[in-house]
């Protein structure tokens, strides 16, 4: 089967209409593995590209002083009559448009476009995230190449920012810095949060999703997803972060 044609400098839109337009059901991405693959390799050469299985890593190796990642999963949900994409005025219709392909489109511009960046950048397409977490390539890419994960900062390009569970283990800290008061806000208007300190970490359960009981016991040392510490901490009362997986 040939690789399908991707065109990374093109509209952002258009790109995200080409990604849906290449069918990639979870466990079934290798067609659009391919066509990420080939054209990182050769319309953005500034790019270091490794293949994982189904996933595609690039990176630059620019010497800046921070690493921006951005992650994406290039699978969808199974295909409902809606592939390939179709447009009615300005919305763009199709097997994961908004989850995620168009994330992917613009990550995968920004890659193509953007020689020079003023951070080195980091673009993780994984595959398997709408399955099983023990499917999830993530999973594989930490613990095939988990020096691919390390940054200062990591970015979901997807909607529902609560679904960035393993994304944010790149050791990159709070997802967004305080606002007044020492609260942060979610992305999509829900409620604040309290925020979490870097070096802080949840005391709730080993081995639950969501630590949510008031404590200042001593941390369990397993890596908390805010803190993504291992080191025991001085546990002040944090009520928000969640359990590493």
């Amino acid at each position: 089967m040939a690789v399908p044609q991707l065109d990374l400098t093109a509209d952002p839109v258009d790109l995200t209409a080409a990604l849906v337009d290449v069918p990639s059901v979870s466990g079934d991405e290798a067609a659009l593995a391919d066509a990420v693959e080939r054209a990182l390799r050769a319309q953005a050469p500034h790019l270091e590209v490794v293949r994982s299985g189904n996933a595609v890593l690039a990176r630059t190796h620019l010497g800046r002083a921070r690493r921006v990642l951005l992650a994406g999963h290039l699978d969808t949900v199974p295909i409902a009559e809606n592939v390939p994409s179709r447009r009615a005025g300005e919305v763009l219709y199709g097997c994961g448009t908004s989850d995620m392909k168009a994330g992917d489109a613009v990550f995968a511009h920004l890659a193509a476009t953007l020689p020079a960046p003023r951070h080195d950048l980091t673009l993780v397409f994984y595959d398997c995230e709408e399955v099983a977490a023990d499917r999830n390539g993530l999973g594989r890419v930490e613990r095939e190449h988990s020096g691919w994960l390390a940054a200062d900062l990591a970015i979901l390009g997807e909607r529902r920012t609560a679904r960035s569970r393993r994304a944010a283990r790149a050791r990159c800290g709070p997802r967004s810095p305080p606002a007044a008061g020492g609260r942060t806000r979610r992305a999509g208007g829900s409620a604040p949060t309290p925020c979490t300190p870097r070096r802080r970490c949840c005391t709730g359960s080993p081995g639950t999703r969501r630590g949510r009981r008031k404590s200042t016991a001593a941390c369990t040392g397993r890596a908390c997803r805010r803190c993504a510490s291992r080191a025991a901490c001085p546990a002040t009362s944090c009520r928000t972060s969640a359990w590493s997986r």
